[in-house]
C-alpha cells in the first residue's frame, strides 16, 4: 500500500493490521478517508467486511481507547460501506516492531 502522509509509527502501525488480515484471510483491503487527517482500512472477509481504524502507540505508552465521537464518525461510516467497524490498538518498540499482540475492539 501507498503511504499517503502518515507519520512513520502510524505507517508501521497499519502496515502490521494489514499483515494480520492478509494471513487471516480478509482480501481487497484498501485505505480510506475517515477524518481529516485519519484514515482506515476496508476489507473483505468470508463472514464480514470490515472497516479498521489504527491506533498506533509506541511502548511503554498504552493505547488509549477512541472517544464516543470517533466510535459514532466510525460505525457511520462503516454502516455506509454496509460494513462492521473496528478499532486495532497496536503497540510498537523502537525499532517498529510489535511490542505486543495486536487488540481489536468490534464498535458497531
Amino acid at each position: 500500500m501507498k503511504n499517503s502522509g502518515l507519520s512513520k509509527i502510524d505507517q508501521a502501525g497499519e502496515n502490521h493490521v494489514e499483515k494480520w488480515l492478509v494471513e487471516n484471510g480478509y482480501s481487497n483491503i484498501s485505505k480510506v478517508s475517515l477524518q481529516a487527517n485519519k484514515e482506515g482500512l476496508t476489507a473483505t472477509g468470508r463472514m464480514e467486511h470490515i472497516l479498521v481504524q489504527v491506533q498506533t502507540f509506541i511502548n511503554p505508552h498504552r493505547p488509549y481507547k477512541l472517544s464516543d465521537f470517533e466510535i459514532d464518525l466510525l460505525v457511520r461510516r462503516a454502516a455506509k460501506l454496509e460494513s462492521i467497524a473496528y478499532a486495532a490498538y497496536v503497540v510498537l518498540d523502537d525499532a517498529g516492531t510489535l511490542a505486543e499482540e495486536i487488540t481489536w475492539e468490534r464498535l458497531s
